[in-house]
């Protein structure tokens, strides 16, 4: 591929804002499947009773930023009104106090954890396609 000095500045400018792209690209995807992973990881160590609380998480992924190219994706569940006082504990009405079950917080440290070595790999691996 032959480059006239002319077109250097254009030609760079280009192969740059593909791998920009790419990057976007691929830092959105782990941060979809660190959302699902964590997802699945708050799901299993829910607490159950009736299941509707296990039951109401959900996932909602979102682009924001001035292009669109910053991926957010919360977790949330339908039954928030629980998740403190089951995450932390809570008295009881006759006295007394029952025990908190975490499922919340080590499902977002096993994020935490994971979507800075995705992201690493994601952009290694961008200028590779």
């Amino acid at each position: 591929m032959a480059i006239r000095a002319d077109d250097l500045t254009a030609a760079v400018s280009a192969i740059l804002d593909d791998y920009a792209e790419d990057v976007q690209e691929a830092v959105a995807q782990a941060v979809e499947a660190t959302g699902k992973q964590t997802l699945r990881s708050v799901k299993a160590k829910s607490p159950v009773l009736s299941g509707r609380y296990k039951k109401g998480w959900r996932m909602k992924k979102e682009r924001g930023g001035v292009f669109g190219t910053q991926a957010h994706v919360t977790i949330h569940n339908k039954e928030y009104r629980l998740i403190h006082l089951l995450e932390d504990g809570h008295q009881k009405a006759g006295g007394g106090r029952v025990a908190g079950i975490p499922h919340v917080q080590p499902a977002y440290e096993e994020a935490a954890r994971l979507l800075p070595e995705l992201t690493a790999r994601a952009i290694e691996e961008a200028g590779d396609r």
